[in-house]
Formats: C-alpha cells, sequence, structure tokens
C-alpha cells in the first residue's frame, strides 16, 4: 500500500546555504526510498483560519517502511539542525492509500 507524505514547510529566504546542504543529503534518501515528489503548491490565500505555511510538497512512497526507512536513518537524523536553519515551518503527515 502507498504511503502519501504532505510536508507543509516555509523557507527562510536568508537560508539558503542550509537548504542546499539539507536536500544534498535527503535527495538522495528520498530516490533510494523509492519516494517521489508528486506535486509541489505555494499557499497563495487561506480562507479560514491561519497560514499553516508557504509551501505544500506531496511525495508518494512505496510503502510506510519507506518513509520510515528515511525519517529514521542515521542520515537524516544527522541533517535535522541544518533543517531547522533552513526552515521556517517543517510538519510532515502520512495519508495511507
Amino acid at each position: 500500500m502507498t504511503a502519501t507524505v504532505i510536508a507543509l514547510v516555509t523557507l527562510r529566504e536568508d537560508q539558503q546555504l542550509a537548504l542546499s546542504e539539507y536536500l544534498r543529503v535527503t535527495e538522495p534518501l528520498l530516490k533510494k526510498a523509492g519516494g517521489r515528489v508528486v506535486k509541489r503548491f505555494e499557499i497563495n490565500e487561506v480562507i479560514v483560519g491561519h497560514r499553516p505555511a508557504r509551501s505544500v510538497v506531496i511525495v508518494e512512497y512505496p510503502d510506510r517502511a519507506a518513509v520510515d526507512s528515511v525519517f529514521e536513518s542515521p542520515e537524516y537524523k544527522g541533517i535535522i539542525p541544518v533543517r531547522d536553519i533552513a526552515f521556517a515551518d517543517y510538519h510532515v503527515s502520512i495519508v495511507e492509500t
């Protein structure tokens, strides 16, 4: 059963080096796990409530184990301090289909 990850993120515009380092580490993890970015959106307007982030990224993985192989890996855990510099907001949710 595929697992879809929805990330709500806001980049820190002044932290491009941190973002580059984060992507350098996470893109190979995503690829190795069989994940692929399905769609990216910018949140332009909020109708009700507050804006949770500026962007939405939808990533599809073969299954939940593939998601865990990324987020529980030593490489990902090691890049978390850089992630926290690169992103002002970073929220990840899973929808299994």
